[in-house]
């Protein structure tokens, strides 16, 4: 099955060509793995408290908002099917609603760029890692595709899940900005990556059932990337849960 297409999200910016959408991604790597460390060797980090209360609201509103509508556009709509839902070139208000959404979902992810960027001009470079960098660009260019060809259609949870647990991680990192001692808590970190690898469990389900059974009419290799990306997601953010939460740290020995 070639993908298509929807002429219901080609009016919309940033869904015409890919370049710019390569160039925004080009640029993000650019600048967190080379332009930015270089600008901030010498400098002192930047205080962005103000700015970074303002952009974790404004995340758990957005997040909120495509994932109540998302929802309620979908799963409860009468012209979808969670279990399996096809590409299709359905155009009734509730599928409509979802398109749009779904396009705010995929602009979502370039703004989560600023994560990457906040920590570079906050000088906090251990927590720019391969796993951090790989998910941020990773998800524009995925969306984009998703959002251009196969928007309302079997994926459509994958978004849903992840908006609400960006809700989740907003949450606390604007909670922290008032109680800094929050940061040292690793219940609240642990919790959170818990959910993070439920989610890639359920979307592993999602994606992997039709692919083995066979029983949804959708691109056979789209169910495979996205059960394999899933499983590629789980396996690094479990890696990362079992040395920070799992692994003891030998006790140093003590020596007279």
């Amino acid at each position: 099955m070639a993908l298509v297409l929807h002429p219901r999200v080609e009016h919309y910016p940033l869904l015409g060509s890919p370049w710019p959408v390569v160039l925004i991604i080009a640029l993000y790597l650019k600048f967190v793995q080379n332009w930015g460390p270089w600008v901030m060797e010498n400098r002192k980090p930047f205080c962005l408290k103000t700015v970074m209360n303002v952009y974790n609201f404004t995340q758990i509103v957005l997040n909120v908002y495509i994932g109540t509508t998302g929802i309620y556009n979908s799963i409860f709509a009468d012209d979808y099917d969670w279990v399996c839902e096809p590409i299709n070139q359905k155009s009734s208000p509730a599928r409509r609603k979802l398109l749009f959404v779904t396009y705010l979902y995929f602009l979502s992810k370039i703004v989560d760029l600023l994560d990457t960027v906040f920590f570079v001009l906050r000088k906090k470079n251990n927590q720019i890692t391969f796993l951090h960098i790989y998910h941020h660009a990773g998800m524009v260019f995925a969306t984009y595709i998703f959002t251009k060809f196969v928007s309302g259609s079997h994926a459509t949870l994958l978004g849903l899940i992840n908006s609400w647990v960006h809700v989740i991680m907003y949450f606390y990192y604007f909670l922290t900005s008032f109680r800094p001692e929050l940061k040292n808590s690793l219940w609240w970190k642990k919790h959170i990556t818990q959910v993070q690898l439920i989610q890639f469990l359920i979307l592993m389900v999602h994606f992997g059932l039709p692919l083995v059974f066979g029983y949804c009419n959708y691109p056979v290799y789209l169910l495979f990337i996205g059960f394999t990306q899933n499983v590629f997601m789980f396996t690094l953010f479990a890696d990362f849960y079992v040395k920070a939460y799992i692994k003891k740290r030998k006790p140093k020995s003590v020596t007279s």
